[in-house]
């Protein structure tokens, strides 16, 4: 059963969202854990996909295609409401990007992982990605056309904090070392693309040293 907490007023709920933001931090190696188990929600995602690359239906009647707008109203009010879960929602798009997108993605250097990554988002529409610079321990790429953000008018706040996540928490897995990204422009912050900034820290991943051999076994 689900608990329900009471909430007298909004600053009060605001200050809940903080603590999930530092428990959400805190928990992260644990959250990733416990998400790499559902194999069964990643076997039925992935068989969603195979079926919208091949155009078989998922819906019967309705079929696979609605416009973008449903999805993505939904999050701007939420982030316009409460700004807080931006944060929140980088570190569920890092636990995301570590259980699922990692054994998805294949490169031994960030170059090699940012150019097998890129080709996720124009493949179903996402948008369109652009590697600006890449080094061995730094990068920035550019989504174009973004989903989530673009067309909107400036709202000043950047939106794609879950989408950053996901690429931190793949990246730290692959590479065993400590990942974050920042998006440093956003089309809901006035700007014409998306850009995301990636660091690679001198220092272990969170989720601990070995993390790919961890989580994901090779056969």
């Amino acid at each position: 059963m689900i608990e329900v907490i009471l909430v007298a007023d909004y600053k009060e709920l605001k200050k809940l969202l903080e603590l999930s933001m530092k428990t959400a931090k805190e928990t992260y190696p644990e959250l990733v854990d416990r998400m790499a188990k559902e194999e069964l929600l990643f076997e039925a995602i992935d068989t969603h996909y195979k079926a919208l690359d091949e155009g078989v239906n998922i819906r019967p009647t309705l079929g696979n295609e609605m416009q973008i707008l449903y999805m993505r109203d939904r999050q701007t009010f939420m982030f316009a409401l409460f700004p807080e879960l931006l944060t929140l929602a980088y570190y569920i798009g890092k636990v995301i990007g570590a259980a699922y997108i990692a054994p998805r993605i294949s490169g031994e250097s960030l170059d090699e992982l940012l150019k097998s990554n890129v080709k996720i988002a124009p493949s179903h529409k996402y948008g369109y990605q652009k590697i600006v610079w890449a080094k061995e321990n730094e990068a920035v790429y550019r989504t174009y056309e973004c989903a989530d953000c673009y067309g909107l008018t400036n709202i000043g706040l950047k939106l794609c904090e879950y989408e950053a996540g996901t690429a931190a928490g793949a990246f730290e897995v692959k590479l065993g070392k400590r990942v974050e990204v920042e998006e440093e422009k956003c089309c809901a912050n006035g700007d014409e693309y998306c850009e995301f900034h990636i660091y690679v820290f001198d220092e272990p991943a969170l989720l601990g040293q070995n993390t790919n051999n961890r989580f994901f076994p090779k056969d």
